[in-house]
């Protein structure tokens, strides 16, 4: 598809504008957003809007604006990350059970379908509002609507400073699908929230979360030595950094 690049100075940030001159080549009116400092196509339909933009070579599309604190669905190279239901209780436990994907995140294996149906329904939005923090995705293949991964703002530790946090079936490790949804949530973090700094904590011994903080280009700023994990454990805390300015420079 082709766009007619015609524009005005857009008011604020992410504005998208809508040309007078139809586009010929398309049929419709092209858009043109301002979006992250320059000018990019982009268009509306059904009333969703989709953002062309690139993170390091990979796709991002967002497809919307937050409503009721809800994130806008994101479509990325190999990646369709959306809002979680009730009914995606089932394959979330799916690895939300094992042990070797919670206790590195920080907390136990979910014990039942029925837990997580509660954690869905009830726990997880209470948390949302009472932490002020944003819904975060379900990681589904492209093409499929079947949940495999999460990836959230779990932590606010200031109004414009974030904390990320990601889980995946470990069917599908080490194929870089975590570190393409994170990339895809700093998109969304640092335009749509205008956040200032997103930051991300682990483990000393989760080695996986570490090399997906360096390639998204974080600077590791504190480790807490000999904290103990979530099952009591002695282990270093570390904490990772990214600003927006930083963010920006990479992109």
């Amino acid at each position: 598809m082709s766009y007619g690049l015609y524009w005005r100075t857009p008011k604020r940030a992410n504005d998208v504008i809508k040309d007078k001159q139809e586009d010929q080549s398309c049929g419709h009116l092209p858009e043109i957003g301002w979006y992250r400092g320059e000018i990019r196509p982009c268009h509306v339909w059904q009333g969703r809007i989709f953002i062309s933009g690139t993170g390091r070579g990979i796709m991002i599309n967002i497809l919307g604006q937050i409503e009721d604190n809800k994130l806008p669905n994101i479509e990325t190279e190999r990646l369709y990350l959306r809002q979680r239901l009730v009914s995606d209780a089932k394959e979330i436990f799916a690895y939300a059970s094992l042990p070797e994907v919670t206790w590195p995140a920080g907390f136990p294996p979910a014990e039942s379908v029925e837990e997580e149906e509660n954690y869905l329904e009830n726990i997880m939005p209470k948390r949302w509002i009472e932490q002020k923090i944003p819904s975060g995705y379900g990681i589904c293949l492209k093409g499929t609507n079947k949940v495999i991964g999460s990836i959230d703002f779990n932590k606010r530790h200031a109004d414009d400073v974030l904390e990320m946090g990601y889980l995946l079936h470990p069917d599908y490790w080490g194929q870089g699908l975590v570190t393409e949804a994170a990339r895809a949530l700093l998109e969304v973090g640092f335009t749509l929230l205008n956040l200032h700094k997103i930051e991300i904590e682990c483990y000393g011994y989760n080695k996986a979360s570490q090399r997906i903080a360096e390639k998204l280009g974080f600077t590791l700023e504190s480790r807490v030595r000999d904290r103990k994990d979530a099952q009591g454990q002695r282990c270093d805390l570390l904490r990772y950094g990214l600003l927006r300015s930083e963010w920006e420079e990479k992109e």
